[in-house]
This record gives structure tokens, sequence and C-alpha cells, in this order.
């Protein structure tokens, strides 16, 4: 992560943009059971608590290629993904969730964190809460190629399971634009040969480097 932020990203002529401590809160919607909702929330400071700024459904993934990296220590996936951002909820669908989300307790000791008051977990009625994490980015980008570097800490509410890891997320913007604008295969396939080398010569040769091409 140091090497990449360092020593790579400077010779790509990718900037600094911004810096970001998000909180992600998944929840389980007793209206629409094959969606998750996620909500993306940050800390109001003159609070000290948890404030909700988007509500979006979880991305749906339309391709995942894995690819094996015979000569690397490490392997790559391709996803192209897309979100949608939810606008047609209820007055009191929101104020639920926002209930939901200011009830959040922070907690630095718990996988996520945050916790909730027992059965607080719960809205009381259309929504529960499935999955928690906290993320401190920094982002970079110039005008084709968007990269996050993260640091996450997530908790699963319906495994008990929490992982932390170090990760670095690069969006394909260049090639999200070619798509949006119905252009020819030739060319998207241009860029994403162009984007692989770049990867091939930058990322995975290092010991513990890997690259999540993703939420497109």
């Amino acid at each position: 992560m140091k090497h990449i932020k360092e020593a790579v990203l400077p010779e790509l002529s990718v900037h600094f943009k911004e810096e970001k401590d998000v909180y992600r809160v998944k929840l389980a919607d007793a209206k629409r059971p094959d969606s998750i909702v996620s909500c993306k929330c940050r800390v109001h400071k003159d609070e000290k608590k948890l404030e909700l700024y988007k509500i979006e459904l979880n991305p749906v993934r339309h391709l995942i290629v894995d690819m094996s990296c015979l000569a690397s220590n490490v392997d790559l996936r391709l996803a192209l993904c897309t979100k949608k951002t939810l606008t047609a909820l209820q007055e009191e669908e929101v104020q639920e969730i926002k209930n939901l989300i200011s009830s959040a307790i922070f907690d630095p000791n718990v996988k996520g964190g945050l916790r909730w008051s027992l059965g607080k977990s719960k809205s009381g009625g259309q929504y529960s809460v499935v999955n928690v994490w906290h993320a401190k980015t920094e982002t970079y980008r110039n005008s084709s190629i968007r990269f996050k570097l993260r640091e996450a800490d997530r908790y699963d509410f319906l495994t008990s399971t929490g992982e932390v890891t170090r990760e670095i997320v690069m969006r394909l913007t260049q090639m999200e634009n070619l798509l949006e604008q119905g252009n020819e295969a030739n060319s998207v396939m241009a860029v994403l040969e162009d984007v692989l080398k770049l990867i091939l010569n930058h990322f995975l040769a290092r010991e513990g480097s890997l690259v999540s091409c993703s939420e497109s």
C-alpha cells in the first residue's frame, strides 16, 4: 500500500482528490426480500452520531472475470457492476431508516465500529441491520482512472463474522464513459488492454498487492 501510494500513483500522474471516513450500513428490507439497502453514512461532528447521506441498492454484478496470473504472486478480478440510488422511498420509510442509523453506537472495540443496544438493530418494522463496515479511504484520480486506497473494517450480522482488510479499488472511469455513450466494442477493448498492461506493470509484481477493478 505504501509503495503504491508513494511511487506508483505519482508515476501514473494520478493526483490526490479527497480523504473520507465513511460508515456503510446494509439493511434487509421486509417489503423487498430480494434486495439489500445500502446506506452511506458519516459522523455528524456536532452531535457525535451517525448521519445518513445516501441510500442505494446493493451493486448488481453483470460480469465477473477471474484471471490467474501465473507469473505473479496474486490474481486479478475484473468486475462490471451497476448501482442505483433509491429515490422512490416513501417519507416514512426514509424516516425509519434514519432512526435506525441514528441509534447506532460507536464502538472501536467491535468489528465494523458500530453496535446497537439489544433489540435496536431492527426498526421494528421494515428494516433490520445485516452488515456494517467502517472505511477510511483516500481517493486519487486522473481523467481516465480513479483509485481508492481503503482500510475497511467489516462485520456481518447474519454470519457473526468480521474482517479487517487493506484494499485498492481501481475504477475505470474512461471505460465507463465509453460504455454509457454506446461506443463500439473495439474502442472499449483498446482501453481495457491498456489498463491491463498498466496493472501488470505496476501492481501484480509486488508482494501482497492486489487491485480489484470494480464498481463501474
